[in-house]
């Protein structure tokens, strides 16, 4: 006499008959990185003049001009991934440590309108097909020419370069600055979705010195 399947066996065997391929488009799996975002500084360093008019006495540094420059982001899609729609950017700035950046506004908000595809291909590069058509395909998406570093935040990171106790040359290591993002939208299926970007690293650097007298 054939023994009955035991009760826990039963519904994964059904759900094994059941099954038609692997499961797409139902896991949400991505991973985010914002890099290239950076603020090169021109730095004036200060000094007295002597009583022949030579450089004497250094007295301070200060910020000449800043340059930032725009990141880019790159997206890791998992295959199987679902889609992902972006409708609204959260940045928060802070230093190395994770502290608020001094005297700015600590977060930024901006609409954003992107999409992200799912971790799948279909036939012939057709951008939709059946479920039972579609493979399993990790991908990369990118888009550069990201600013999403306030001027506020920017003037700081730049600031932060000269502190008027020393000397300030072109090897200068600056503190560095960092960005938390977070985006939220919604996925393939429309359910509310965030992709978060903790620290993303903001280099400031010094990009050339002068010398001032007075």
């Amino acid at each position: 006499m054939r023994k009955p399947l035991p009760v826990l066996a039963l519904p994964l065997l059904l759900a094994a008959c059941g099954s038609t391929g692997p499961n797409l488009g139902q896991g949400f799996e991505m991973t985010a990185a914002l890099t290239g975002t950076q603020v090169a500084v021109d730095v004036v360093n200060v000094y007295a003049k002597n009583a022949d008019g030579s450089p004497g006495a250094y007295l301070s540094s200060r910020v000449d001009k800043y340059t930032p420059t725009a990141g880019t982001l790159k997206v890791e899609v998992r295959g199987g991934s679902l889609g992902f729609t972006a409708q609204k950017v959260t940045v928060k700035y802070t230093d190395a440590s994770g502290n608020p950046l001094a005297d700015t506004a600590s977060t930024f908000n901006n609409s954003v309108a992107f999409t992200v595809p799912g971790g799948y291909t279909c036939p012939g590069g057709a951008t939709t097909c059946a479920a039972t058509d579609k493979t399993l395909t990790a991908t990369t998406f990118s888009l550069p020419d990201l600013y999403w570093l306030s001027e506020q935040a920017a003037l700081m990171a730049a600031r932060g370069c000269v502190d008027g106790s020393s000397v300030i040359g072109t090897g200068y290591v600056c503190p560095e600055v960092r960005m938390n993002v977070t985006f939220t939208g919604k996925d393939s299926l429309g359910a509310e979705r965030t992709l978060t970007i903790p620290q993303a690293q903001v280099r400031v650097y010094v990009n050339s010195v002068s010398d001032e007298v007075r």
